[in-house]
């Protein structure tokens, strides 16, 4: 999803009750085929409701309704169960499983509904562009040198969030976003809008906008890529088995893997007995509060 990347999640910003009767509308960005839009609104199918279901693509500023309905027709035997004992001298039942039936219906668009819906997708753009002017903007060295510094250190995630909070013009687009969602009736569902930086030594982080809270905008990290394209969480992952290549970077980019990784608690052996890595590095799981990472010099 991610270029730029400002994540906005609307249920936050819009004060929609959600109520069995109101509308849905869901952004589909992918969306571009009929279709394509008939199949997110069948994915919003609900047992025994019938829905209003508008299906928008806010980038192409494009948009479809349908009446969804869904219902139980019957139900089948899952393959394989039934017969074990239950404990109590009898035997259990077979699992039965239901069989749904989903009518998906298109009409037409109200126009007060286009209305507000282009009102949304000119906000969005307008976001959009904001977003790819502060894209530009590399993080300065003296804030984050490389994405690794944002992992287990949720003070330079702000920091790094306060460096871009300082473009007004994209609080503004947001605040006009925000006012825009607000005014559309019933559920709201869109996708989250990002921002993707860069540091100095190559690396990119990825951060979504949460909401806008006291007039300031609130950033989240999602995740990252170094310049060897190793994946970068937020939090330095201790439970999964996991090969990192700093062939690219070298030992200044091991160097801010390492102080990541001793944050979270990450113990380390070298094969070789020396201290720093251009290569690769396996780490593994040895038990309940042990995490190692091999290396070889």
């Amino acid at each position: 999803m991610k270029k730029m990347i400002l994540a906005l999640s609307l249920s936050l910003l819009s004060p929609s009750i959600f109520a069995s009767e109101q509308p849905i509308n869901t952004e589909c960005r992918t969306c571009f085929s009929y279709e394509q839009f008939k199949t997110a609104a069948e994915a919003k199918a609900e047992v025994n409701k019938t829905r209003n279901v508008y299906v928008m693509n806010l980038d192409s500023a494009t948009i479809k309704k349908f009446v969804v309905s869904k219902k139980i027709e019957g139900f089948k035997t899952l393959p394989g169960t039934g017969g074990e004992p239950d404990g109590e001298g009898g035997t259990l039942p077979s699992k039965q499983i239901p069989i749904y039936s989903v009518t998906v219906t298109n009409y037409g668009v109200e126009q007060s509904v286009l209305n507000k819906f282009y009102d949304l997708s000119d906000a969005k753009k307008q976001v959009l562009m904001s977003v790819q002017t502060i894209q530009a903007d590399k993080v300065p060295s003296n804030v984050a040198g490389s994405v690794w510094d944002l992992v287990g250190s949720s003070s330079t995630q702000n920091k790094v969030a306060q460096h871009y909070n300082q473009y007004t013009n994209l609080e503004s687009d947001l605040s006009n976003y925000a006012t825009a969602a607000g005014k559309v009736t019933g559920v709201l569902d869109i996708e989250k809008i990002l921002i993707s930086v860069n540091f100095g030594d190559g690396s990119s982080a990825i951060f979504s906008l949460y909401g806008i809270l006291n007039g300031e905008l609130v950033w989240d990290f999602e995740r990252g890529t170094d310049v060897d394209l190793n994946k970068v969480e937020p939090n330095f992952d201790t439970k999964n088995a996991e090969s990192y290549d700093f062939s690219k970077g070298g030992a200044d980019v091991f160097l801010d893997f390492y102080n990541a990784a001793r944050r979270a608690g990450v113990s380390f052996y070298s094969t070789s007995g020396g201290g720093s890595s251009s290569g690769r590095v396996t780490c593994v799981s040895k038990g309940v509060g042990k995490y190692i990472c091999t290396y070889a010099n």
